[in-house]
């Protein structure tokens, strides 16, 4: 059967979400509803307004951590959708703000780009530095180059004894260039 044919998945498509909960749980599909639920926490985080910010970040959260379990409960055969709900997850992460799990949602959801920018902005280093190791023939050669950069400084900053650059020159050239103060 197609997810066409199926009425549950129709209302799912349809963005029914809280219908198609019920409709899955009471035929005993309750996989398919907790992702429904997934779906309709992040419906009503978004829909509540920005003023009431620690509501929102809440709400976020919860969705977050939704998304991650109906993640870790896909199928091992299901990579794509298990990637899926991570990579939403870690959207849901980034709007609470809560960088580093947003981050290693994205890392989870095979979503380099994503997880790197996302790490940077929450000062992850180590964790930009893993992805850029681990993963950086993944990532432009703009964004690796900068994130590269961006992780140079932050580790000639904090542990200047650290070997980082391939020579004394380009040590220097990096301090000079940016204006690092040792």
């Amino acid at each position: 059967m197609r997810y066409t044919d199926d009425p549950f998945h129709r209302m799912f498509l349809n963005r029914r979400y809280a219908q198609a909960s019920v409709a899955f749980r009471n035929a005993g599909r309750n996989r398919e509803a907790a992702i429904c639920d997934a779906y309709l926490l992040r419906e009503k985080a978004r829909s509540i307004s920005t003023t009431a910010s620690a509501a929102r970040i809440q709400a976020f959260i919860i969705a977050a951590k939704t998304f991650t379990k109906c993640a870790q409960d896909s199928p091992s055969k299901r990579a794509n959708e298990r990637r899926t709900y991570y990579g939403t997850a870690g959207e849901c992460y980034s709007e609470a703000r809560e960088l580093k799990n947003a981050g290693d949602s994205y890392w989870m959801a095979e979503q380099y780009h994503a997880a790197a920018r996302t790490y940077r902005d929450g000062g992850y280093f180590d964790e930009v530095v893993k992805v850029i190791t681990q993963h950086g023939d993944a990532l432009d050669s703009d964004l690796l180059q900068r994130l590269t950069m961006v992780a140079q400084m932050y580790y000639f900053k904090v542990c200047p004894s650290v070997d980082l650059f391939p020579n004394i020159s380009h040590s220097l050239y990096v301090a000079f260039e940016h204006q690092v103060s040792t």
